[in-house]
């Protein structure tokens, strides 16, 4: 049994990175003086810098229900490679702190807190610029070629966020015809998509604790009823846009549940698989997101959409890197040299054994893209890895396609550093 031995070259990178954040991440800093550690001078050096997950939503709850923005300010710093100074005053919700920063060219994401918070994420112009890069090169190597020939479909829910808009932007630049199919025409939001998803983290948090009242109930599930239908009506028009230019070619951004539905939708107005004759590719990240599909629902959705298989391009990713890692035939992700994987113990607190080029346990990265932030992260997922030559010829590392999150396994997720990387995070903001 072995683990992974990294070349001198990558210990260095990996340690003259480290220098840098060292300077310019706070919460890094506490950590490295905790863990006494100066050099990085092997991977497992880097083990106890690693990032949990849960770093990035360790903020108080209540400083987002309470519109406390500098305090907010002062937690996303902690975490942060540049200071976060900006004005704040009259700042009413979540949506116009995350555009005020961005504004400011402090660029906010965020995950969904479907585990019951959802995390923030400080990224600069040159991590935006490294992900739209990856996306954008991945999807000429599969023959999606950037020369303005196609309607470009996005079937998710406008969210025009700072952090959002360049990479739309280049897309569209670069692929979309002059005769594009227009957007979905929205109805317009009560409130921003930020302040939806905090809502509903808060709600989902209620639900947990048994604390939510039958009125708010009604109204959650009314609410539900009402985005489902905006749902049905945004699939439902593409469907018909799409069925008006069968012979077109279509690129498709997507989640795949969403991509399920669409074709759905299609069957509804009388399509059939070999309708559509174009020359169409599809790209998105992420699983199924708990939605139960049918075991061949991917052959489906590419029969329906005439979908050669080499262009169906999913990523496997977080919020956390900048860097997708491409599934391939073989239903694995190739993880891109920018971006080492680290295979840790479930605890996340040394590297796993190898046997035979395989290991599994809790996934971790360091991205040498990442700019804003330090680049070392513990995931929530538990993955198998190869690191020999995968079936489809290319050379590895891979990742099968068997994840699964350690909450939804143990209904828990527990990371051994995660309290002490929280209580350095609430020592800054309180200093």
């Amino acid at each position: 049994m072995e683990t992974v031995v990294a070349r001198p070259i990558v210990i260095e990178a990996l340690d003259r990175r480290f220098q840098e954040a060292l300077i310019r991440v706070p919460v890094l800093r506490r950590r490295a003086e905790a863990e006494g550690i100066t050099r990085v001078r092997s991977l497992e050096d880097v083990v106890p810098l690693l990032f949990p997950h849960t770093v990035y939503k360790s903020y108080p709850a209540s400083l987002l229900t309470e519109g406390r923005w500098v305090q907010m300010n002062r937690w996303l710093d902690s975490t942060s490679a540049d200071r976060i100074d900006v004005e704040v005053s009259g700042v009413s919700d979540v949506d116009g702190w995350i555009e005020r920063l961005g504004a400011a060219g402090h660029f906010i994401t965020s995950s969904s807190g479907t585990t019951g918070k959802s995390s923030f994420l400080h990224k600069s112009q040159a991590d935006l610029d490294a992900a739209t890069k990856n996306m954008l090169d991945h999807l000429r190597t599969t023959g999606v070629a950037g020369d303005n020939s196609w309607h470009m479909i996005s079937l998710g829910a406008d969210n025009q966020s700072a952090s959002r808009r360049p990479m739309q932007e280049e897309f569209e630049r670069d692929f979309a015809r002059s005769d594009n199919i227009a957007p979905f025409p929205s109805p317009p939001q009560a409130e921003g998509h930020y302040a939806f998803m905090t809502r509903m983290t808060g709600f989902r948090r209620a639900m947990a604790e048994g604390t939510v009242t039958p009125e708010e109930l009604q109204a959650h599930e009314a609410e539900a009823m009402r985005r489902d239908q905006e749902t049905k009506s945004r699939l439902s028009y593409y469907a018909a846009q799409v069925l008006e230019r069968p012979g077109d070619s279509f690129l498709i951004g997507t989640m795949m549940a969403l991509a399920w539905r669409f074709v759905e939708e299609l069957r509804e107005l009388g399509a059939k698989p070999g309708d559509l004759t174009g020359d169409n590719a599809i790209f998105m990240a992420g699983g199924t997101k708990g939605v139960v599909l049918p075991p061949d629902h991917v052959p489906q959705i590419l029969s329906m959409l005439h979908i050669d298989p080499t262009r169906f391009v999913q990523f496997y990713s977080m919020q956390e890197i900048n860097l997708g890692m491409p599934r391939c035939i073989e239903d694995r992700y190739h993880v891109p040299d920018q971006l080492l994987l680290l295979v840790l113990d479930e605890p996340g607190e040394k590297l796993e054994s190898i046997s035979d080029c395989q290991t599994e346990g809790r996934a971790a990265f360091f991205d040498v893209s990442v700019d804003g932030r330090w680049g070392g992260i513990i995931s929530g997922d538990r993955i198998r890895a190869e690191y020999g030559m995968c079936p489809c010829g290319r050379p590895g590392p891979t990742v099968f396609s068997d994840i699964v999150r350690y909450s939804g396994l143990s209904n828990d997720d527990k990371i051994t550093c995660a309290g002490t990387m929280d209580a350095y995070v609430r020592g800054l903001v309180e200093d």
